[in-house]
């Protein structure tokens, strides 16, 4: 069990480097279309369009990462006023509530991907990218998002909310 654990968190690691990947492709590719535009007058066809997926990509592949580093923007206001008792109770609450929303994401996630794949669905630009491939990063996000709140359950979660790690 300990193995699957480090195992799941070190997945979680790898999504958000990927995530950081992907924030620093969208970078270049802004900048290259900037430049293209600016100097030579001869703007992309592709640039934004990628763009745009990468940046969804990095959310929803970063998001458990978030999630295991306390790192959401969190409403501390109860946390900080109630004993510690209160606060693992509120914790787990919590963390079940953000596993169920998970386990829902990622079902729904599933089924329209597998839906836009099936209807052979592309982009309507001159690319004509699949889109069941940025798409998955929907239920893919939400499987890591799943294991991250089943860690947190495991874990406890408890963390008092205005500190920064």
């Amino acid at each position: 069990m300990n193995k699957l654990y480090h195992f799941s968190d070190l997945l979680i690691k790898w999504a958000a480097y990927l995530s950081g990947i992907l924030i620093f492709m969208t970078t270049i590719m802004t900048f290259y279309e900037v430049m293209s535009r600016a100097f030579f007058s001869m703007p992309t066809i592709w640039a934004t369009e990628l763009s745009t997926y990468a940046i969804i990509g990095s959310c929803f592949l970063g998001t458990a990462y978030a999630v295991r580093m306390y790192s959401h923007i969190t409403v501390d206001l109860i946390i900080n006023r109630v004993n510690e008792k209160a606060r693992i109770v509120l914790a787990y609450i919590s963390n079940a509530l953000g596993l169920i929303f998970s386990i829902i994401l990622t079902w729904y996630g599933f089924i329209h991907v597998f839906k836009t794949f099936e209807l052979g669905v592309t982009s309507t630009s001159l690319l004509r990218i699949p889109m069941y491939l940025p798409e998955s990063f929907i239920p893919i996000g939400g499987v890591l998002l799943v294991i991250a709140f089943i860690l947190q359950l495991i874990d406890g979660g408890v963390h008092k909310g205005g500190d920064h790690l």
